[in-house]
């Protein structure tokens, strides 16, 4: 039975509470509301075509719509890549001080400023990435669509994915790893009460772990999607649409860092680029909301 402090305590929670899910709902209203106008004038045909041209009236959010999804994807995959082996490592592997520097570091990553990766990735990361994996796999696969163009300079869309997939590692990481750590210890000591090795037993953990390392990879997409900075400095920055991984491109998020300064001076300028955040925010949203819910019920059922 709740005293009259619990209840007390829960109504001074419940102001904060709902002015977040207030701000929430006005954004997407008023994202709503910009959007309108370009979407009487130009309607399904903002979606279907791509191209930016305002003095002509001309707009299309199809390539920075594909890029984001496309960036996301390669961004996620990349985030799989580095974040679970860390995540068994540190869980599994590493103990006392080490394992702490190595948690510290993750950490430290995570506070980074996204500008930091964004120079690291357009100075460094780029040109090591055309060099040594675009040019030898046009080179060597020049028949998989995915690589059939030849790498101009090396900002693309498998750049943008995989910049925006680093920055991501500590974010899916931490979902991961705190996923991993909360499985109660007697899957554990039944595995090895079974004879399982330690390589078998941590396959079992992963395997029991699998719906919270989707949900995890679920709210990095969501993440990378509205990653702006890392995007606008990698990707290219072309509206021009290609199934090759090496051909620059465009995202949401940097077609509105590089557009939205100027847009009040075109008709339909501003309300497209709301169109294009609307669209971003709405799925962002729905795979946060996915992600988290499949989270918890993922914990109610491992949890004893």
């Amino acid at each position: 039975m709740r005293s009259k402090r619990d209840k007390l305590f829960l109504l001074s929670l419940l102001p904060l509470s709902l002015s977040l899910l207030a701000i929430l709902i006005i954004s997407i209203i008023t994202m709503v509301l910009k959007s309108v106008d370009a979407l009487q004038r130009f309607g399904f045909q903002l979606f279907a075509s791509s191209g930016w041209s305002p003095e002509n009236e001309a707009y299309g959010l199809l390539a920075p719509i594909v890029g984001s999804l496309t960036v996301s994807a390669l961004a996620v995959l990349t985030a799989l890549i580095f974040s679970l082996p860390l995540t068994i490592m540190i869980a599994e592997y590493l103990q006392g001080i080490v394992r702490g520097v190595v948690s510290s570091i993750v950490e430290l990553m995570g506070g980074l400023p996204t500008i930091v990766y964004a120079v690291w990735a357009s100075q460094y990361l780029v040109p090591l990435l055309k060099q040594f994996l675009m040019e030898p796999l046009h080179s060597a696969l020049p028949f998989i669509p995915l690589f059939s163009c030849r790498p101009v300079t090396g900002f693309s869309i498998l750049a943008a994915g995989i910049s925006i997939g680093i920055s991501t590692v500590p974010y899916v990481t931490a979902l991961t790893l705190e996923a991993y750590q909360s499985i109660p210890s007697i899957y554990r000591e039944a595995c090895y009460g079974i004879g399982a090795t330690r390589y078998e037993s941590i396959k079992i953990m992963i395997s029991l772990a699998k719906p919270a390392i989707v949900a995890s990879l679920i709210l990095g997409f969501a993440r990378a999607l509205g990653e702006t900075t890392i995007a606008a400095v990698t990707v290219g920055n072309s509206m021009y649409l290609s199934s090759c991984l090496f051909a620059p491109g465009y995202t949401v998020a940097a077609l509105i860092a590089s557009q939205f300064a100027d847009a009040y001076l075109y008709p339909y300028a501003e309300s497209v680029l709301y169109v294009s955040i609307l669209i971003v925010v709405l799925i962002s949203v729905a795979l946060s909301f996915y992600g988290s819910t499949t989270m918890i019920r993922w914990r109610s059922r491992i949890i004893v």
